[in-house]
């Protein structure tokens, strides 16, 4: 009796967690708009989380893959809302592609990612304005390989704007990666 009661108070317990995180479906082949910056039309389904400054998709897990729409960081702030009581770094409006994926490097180690390699940063043309576009590898703080590219751009009104796609190195980053692709090939600025 002792046990089922136990087992009766854990299932209460995480139906009560579970009902604090608040999940919606990305349908696929539908327009979805993100933050008032971005526009997308998924090719797959995706599960999503509203956050502080955009949205957080996943197909399999958060902590398998994720990609992450961050918009409307303004100048003065850093990159996650999260980290505004921190001594983080923040967007300055002045910065270049190549100041941004700086921050990003720094976002990533303040977040305790380890052995971070950023590379190949290229420009990208997101509805016709100038972009950028970088991969990335690295360690999370739990020692897990995570690989990962970022699409963004630099806009006078909307601040700092940026796609992610991370994904455990290993199986995951693969297995989406061509969902992820579509993502970024159907995302517009509005």
């Amino acid at each position: 009796m002792i046990r089922f009661c136990k087992l009766v108070g854990c299932l209460f317990a995480v139906s009560l967690l579970s009902a604090c995180a608040t999940y919606m479906e990305i349908p696929p082949a539908k327009p979805h708009q993100i933050g008032g910056v971005f526009s997308v039309e998924p090719s797959s389904s995706w599960s999503a989380q509203k956050t502080g400054r955009g949205e957080i998709w996943t197909i399999n897990g958060f902590g398998l893959e994720r990609m992450a729409f961050i918009t409307n960081v303004p100048d003065g702030e850093p990159i996650l809302t999260s980290d505004r009581d921190k001594d983080a770094p923040t967007f300055r409006a002045d910065m270049n592609a190549t100041d941004v994926v700086d921050l990003y490097e720094a976002m990533l180690t303040g977040s305790g990612y380890s052995q971070v390699e950023i590379t190949d940063l290229r420009p990208h043309r997101i509805s016709g304005r100038d972009g950028f576009r970088f991969d990335y590898a690295g360690y999370d703080s739990k020692g897990l390989a995570k690989r990962g590219m970022v699409v963004g751009l630099i806009d006078a009104e909307k601040g700092l704007n940026f796609v992610l796609y991370e994904a455990a190195a290993k199986h995951y980053y693969d297995a989406s990666l061509t969902a992820a692709e579509k993502v970024f090939a159907s995302l517009e600025r509005i």
